[in-house]
């Protein structure tokens, strides 16, 4: 009779596990899709799944996770969560997101499984109202999202990144196991941030989301070996930095791109890449703003030299070979010579700065295909050279009418083909351009 009962239990047991299985298809990015027969957990530390019954399948980390999409009727409406927040659907999003945290648990599933659907139904119900540009309703979700996801009870133990903790900034606590944090709980805390900087409250996005968002990051890149980790942390420094700038906050912007730039060389092992090139332009573009032109010139001045040094013959510019630079440094090149103009313009006094300024603008514009940003500083840097220049000779007529003609060619660049860059849209292009009206003739 004993042997009986226990068999009966076991085949219980038995049945009870493999009933609470929720299977489903994990998608990738590069196209696979994998059968689950039981996906266990969604986490920072990536989808812990099983193929097979007590066979895991390899740990698919967030950044080649595509989307997860689970077995059965019910879960339909889950299933479509993710295409309609990548598709802007606001209103859908919050409708089916409610819906399923106020339905019925699936046929066999077990409480914690539909638990965490429920909670990432809780960060895209909040994802909908930011996407309808509620931006205080969408705080209140992401916040409450992040409070639940930080309960002891939704933190995953097994099969995460280890010995990662950190410190809250919404609930205030230390979350000591934080790899098994609900997966979506990085990008809820960068939309947290973008969220209060709408609401033009920086300080909240800093202290409640960035911050906390870099110092997770970090952890977890260091405990597992994945770089990829920083990229949530970069994004972050640079809304923070983009948002300081829009303020004219210029100071506040340049220690955010200093971090950006520090965050970048960890990412990259120490080694230089476009992102920390990006920050380290930056930093020099906003010290001209602060008006430390002297300051700002380190940052362009070894990449303007060793161009100088390498690429100039008897005093003329060489025109380089294909592939005699990489794109990375190319970009670094272009920048630095246009910082270098920046700087030049702010210390010109006579016609000759004006001239040497001029001459890193063209440089910049002549022989690196740069980006938007970059190409329409320099342009609207040639403008005001020329202009400047034009000015510089007003007893000569002849002299000032083709400086001015020139800078109204590169005006019009500018303004045609890149309107939609902050250069095109610059305080000083009236002045610019009442400059150019009086010199250029007919």
């Amino acid at each position: 009779m004993r042997n009986i009962i226990l068999a009966s239990t076991t085949a219980l047991l038995l049945a009870g596990a493999l009933s609470a299985a929720a299977g489903g298809v994990i998608q990738t990015k590069d196209g696979q899709s994998l059968q689950a027969y039981d996906i266990q957990a969604e986490t920072v530390s990536g989808v812990i799944w099983e193929s097979e019954r007590d066979r895991f399948g390899t740990n698919v980390r967030l950044w080649n996770l595509d989307d997860v999409r689970y077995s059965g009727q019910a879960m339909d409406e889950y299933n479509g969560l993710s295409r309609k927040l990548a598709g802007g659907r606001g209103d859908r999003l919050i409708a089916d997101a409610n819906a399923m945290m106020n339905g019925e648990k699936p046929s066999g599933w077990g409480d914690d499984q539909w638990a965490r659907v429920q909670l990432s139904c809780q960060y895209f119900a909040a994802m909908g109202q930011y996407l309808q540009s509620d931006y205080g309703a969408a705080i209140s979700g992401l916040e409450a999202y992040i409070k639940e996801a930080e309960k002891a009870d939704n933190l995953v133990d097994r099969n995460v990144v280890p010995r990662a903790s950190f410190a809250s900034g919404v609930s205030g606590k230390k979350v000591d196991n934080a790899g098994g944090l609900n997966r979506f709980y990085l990008d809820a805390l960068e939309a947290l941030g973008l969220a209060y900087l709408k609401q033009g409250d920086a300080g909240s996005a800093n202290t409640k989301a960035f911050k906390p968002l870099q110092d997770l990051t970090e952890t977890l890149s260091s405990n597992s070996g994945d770089k990829e980790y920083f990229d949530w942390g970069l994004r972050a420094l640079r809304a923070s930095a983009r948002y300081a700038e829009d303020q004219k906050d210029y100071k506040g912007a340049r220690q955010n791109y200093d971090d950006l730039a520090r965050v970048a060389l960890k990412k990259n092992a120490g080694r230089p890449s476009r992102a920390s090139y990006e920050a380290q332009l930056k930093v020099g573009f906003m010290q001209i703003l602060e008006g430390d032109a002297t300051g700002a010139q380190s940052r362009f001045f070894e990449a303007t030299r060793n161009w100088t040094k390498d690429h100039k013959k008897d005093g003329r510019p060489w025109q380089p070979k294909k592939g005699w630079i990489d794109q990375d440094l190319a970009y670094l090149t272009a920048g630095s010579f246009v910082g270098m103009g920046l700087v030049q313009s702010a210390k010109a006094k006579r016609a000759d700065d004006w001239a040497e300024a001029y001459e890193s603008f063209t440089i910049s514009l002549s022989l690196f295909n740069a980006d938007d940003e970059i190409r329409s500083k320099a342009l609207l840097g040639a403008a005001n050279a020329c202009a400047q220049l034009a000015d510089s000779n007003s007893g000569k007529p002849v002299q000032a009418s083709i400086y001015a003609k020139l800078s109204e060619k590169y005006l019009s660049e500018l303004t045609t083909l890149l309107p939609k860059t902050k250069a095109a849209d610059d305080e000083s292009i009236p002045g610019i351009q009442k400059i150019v009206n009086k010199y250029k003739g007919d």
